[in-house]
């Protein structure tokens, strides 16, 4: 392509320079408003380079809120505005197990996963029942703190550790036991 083709300069354009005959709105300044900016009450004005600086630099969008309204907003800024919602609390759906919710729908021709859909119960169940179960199972009494809970779990989970104990079945066993105690402590909020 030939840059001084008779085609190539028929669609070449030239650039207008803006013809600005609106001043700054800055009382006494003579200089053409090339700048537009908004008040808080919607009013347009037009600012010079120097005073459109001025005019951001003290520009304060939360001037007119209250100090919550301010810590709301920071809040909110956090995820762009949007809702969100904590993972897995979708309150539309009912808390029941994956197996026995689908249990009519799902097909298992080769038996995968029969022991979870024979397995109906929780180890420690809800409620203060299931919780004295899990404390008893950690071998807490009374009622520890959280830090008491997870010192006494992390105890456990090291003496239990198959790396530590040469693959020991039954610790194994006793493990997963705790790790199912800790995590019913961890849902009821104890933890």
């Amino acid at each position: 392509m030939k840059l001084n083709s008779k085609y190539f300069d028929n669609i070449r354009s030239i650039r207008e320079k803006k013809n600005h005959t609106k001043d700054c709105d800055n009382l006494g300044c003579k200089e053409p408003g090339e700048y537009i900016a908004k008040n808080k009450n919607g009013k347009t004005l037009f600012y010079c380079i120097d005073h459109i600086r001025l005019h951001n630099k003290n520009y304060n969008f939360f001037s007119d809120m209250t100090e919550e309204e301010i810590i709301d907003f920071q809040i909110s800024s956090i995820t762009g505005h949007r809702p969100t919602w904590k993972m897995g609390s979708n309150h539309n759906t009912s808390k029941k197990d994956f197996f026995e919710f689908y249990a009519d729908n799902f097909d298992d021709p080769f038996g995968f996963f029969e022991e979870e859909k024979n397995n109906t119960g929780k180890p420690f169940g809800k409620g203060k029942s299931g919780t004295s179960k899990a404390f008893k199972e950690l071998g807490l009494r009374g009622k520890p703190s959280k830090k008491e809970i997870q010192n006494k779990f992390k105890e456990l989970v090291k003496s239990l550790h198959p790396d530590i104990n040469g693959k020991n079945q039954e610790n194994e066993e006793k493990l997963k036991d705790i790790i199912n105690a800790y995590n019913q402590l961890k849902s009821s909020g104890l933890c």
